[in-house]
């Protein structure tokens, strides 16, 4: 779906003129056509949208070469999308493309941006702090939701553990992982951003450094719960090694007292002369009571050392 608004009259109301005549376009999970329209119109590159709405995207921020387009930006970001199921799905990029006159922006969440239409920002380098600062919320939100989830299986790890808290252990790294690489990109180009002279009255200073204090904040707190769900994991395997050394333990210690009463039944059922009580009619039972007796002894002082 293509909009098209004007940033001036902050109205909702799709503009009429062709794309030259609006200062801001909005492109919401935008078609093929939609976004070779886009880059006609502003002489721009197709492979600049070549990863819209995929997590692969990387995130940066530099000027642009376009006829159209004079001393024009891109600017790449990331918004949440908390209705998605899937990590790849609510991690999606925000592409913005922007000069002094012109806005593009290229996104699957536009709820964002219509919230930020509502500040009536009255120049485009505000929209787009604005903007970013609430997507950065976003993140933020979402990377929050996740300390709960984090609790349980730290409470869980202490006690025991199960095949569904490794599962989940599992999945909640795996969302981790993909926001530390996407916030680690993010950070280099939002220190970038800041650094644009285009930022000259106190009120966006106070916006760059609210944008700062808000990535780092971003990323300090991926790398806690990275940290702690590396801790939980790591309590996770030693957990799993304790067992498993138990187990070994044991059954090497069973086989032990298997293995003396067999070796003394083995000895009493030679084939051969010379042995005792073979014509009496307890030599059976004498040898049943001597490794019974042997396997106690032997089961004792492996419980002595532990070996049980």
């Amino acid at each position: 779906m293509l909009t098209k608004y004007r940033l001036s009259s902050y109205s909702p109301e799709k503009c009429t003129a062709d794309l030259k005549n609006c200062n801001l376009i909005l492109l919401t999970q935008a078609s093929k056509n939609e976004l070779h329209q886009v880059c006609q119109t502003f002489d721009l590159e197709p492979l600049k949208f070549d990863y819209c709405s995929s997590p692969e995207e990387v995130s940066h921020y530099h000027p642009i070469i376009s006829d159209t387009l004079p001393e024009g930006h891109i600017l790449v970001i990331y918004d949440f999308i908390p209705k998605q199921e899937k990590i790849e799905n609510q991690l999606t990029p925000a592409i913005i493309i922007f000069n002094q006159d012109v806005l593009i922006i290229c996104t699957d969440n536009s709820e964002t941006c219509q919230r930020q239409l509502a500040e009536k920002d009255s120049q485009i380098i505000d929209f787009i702090a604005g903007y970013t600062l609430k997507c950065q919320q976003n993140l933020m939100n979402s990377l929050l939701e996740y300390k709960p989830k984090i609790d349980q299986l730290d409470a869980a790890a202490q006690e025991s553990f199960n095949n569904d808290e490794l599962r989940a252990l599992t999945n909640l790294t795996r969302k981790l992982v993909f926001f530390e690489h996407t916030m680690n990109d993010q950070s280099e180009t939002v220190a970038a951003f800041i650094k644009d002279p285009q930022f000259k009255a106190v009120r966006q200073k106070e916006l760059c450094f609210k944008l700062d204090i808000q990535q780092r904040r971003l990323t300090k707190t991926i790398h806690l719960f990275r940290d702690l769900l590396d801790s939980i994991s790591g309590l996770f395997t030693e957990m799993m090694n304790s067992s498993l050394n138990n187990l070994m333990k044991f059954l090497d210690s069973a086989g032990l007292v298997i293995a003396t009463a067999a070796l003394v039944s083995g000895f009493m059922g030679m084939n051969v002369g010379g042995l005792p009580w073979k014509d009496t009619q307890f030599g059976f039972w004498l040898t049943v009571i001597i490794s019974v007796s042997l396997a106690l002894l032997i089961s004792i002082y492996l419980k002595r050392k532990s070996y049980r």
